[in-house]
């Protein structure tokens, strides 16, 4: 035998039990636990047969995993297309801004020229050169096409009526007469 078992002897000749040290006793614990959690629960002790704790932990598991669908799932998903939403609504911003930012580097481009700034004085300031006359044009109105119905005006559209159709007719040669 490679350990023998040491013990007192004992006046009456018997051994003497060995007593537990801490490293023994700590193995001990460990093993009871152990038992203690791999021992199945009694029938009539578990939560589980009791028809309001059931209904109960149900209902609990039940909005925990909506909790976690909705924080895994719903949540990123609602954040991801606001964030979409903005990024489009920065892009256009950005795509204005450059827009305006060339129109404006356009305009410093051609007032840096002499020719540039002679045509925006013009258009701007009504601005001539010695020697030169200013005409305004003033623009016309659109005149209305359609007369009131009542007299003279039926004799205006009857007249210009026979005339388009002369001129429908002869291909337009009739107003040509008319014109110096």
């Amino acid at each position: 035998m490679c350990h023998e078992s040491v013990g007192h002897t004992r006046h009456n000749g018997e051994v003497a039990a060995r007593t537990k040290t801490s490293v023994s006793r700590a193995k001990e614990r460990t093993r009871e636990m152990t038992r203690a959690i791999a021992r199945p629960t009694p029938a009539d002790a578990r939560l589980s047969n009791r028809p309001a704790i059931r209904t109960s932990l149900r209902l609990g598991g039940a909005v925990l995993a909506f909790a976690v669908v909705l924080s895994l799932f719903v949540l990123p998903v609602k954040a991801y297309f606001e964030q979409r939403d903005v990024y489009n609504k920065k892009t256009a911003e950005f795509d204005a801004l450059a827009d305006a930012n060339e129109q404006l580097q356009n305009e410093v481009n051609d007032l840096s020229t002499p020719e540039g700034i002679r045509n925006a004085a013009r258009a701007q300031l009504g601005y001539v050169l010695p020697g030169e006359q200013k005409l305004a044009f003033a623009q016309t109105p659109e005149l209305p096409t359609e007369l009131p119905a009542q007299w003279p005006y039926t004799l205006v559209t009857g007249i210009v009526a026979v005339r388009s159709q002369v001129a429908a007719a002869n291909g337009g040669a009739a107003l040509q007469s008319h014109l110096p």
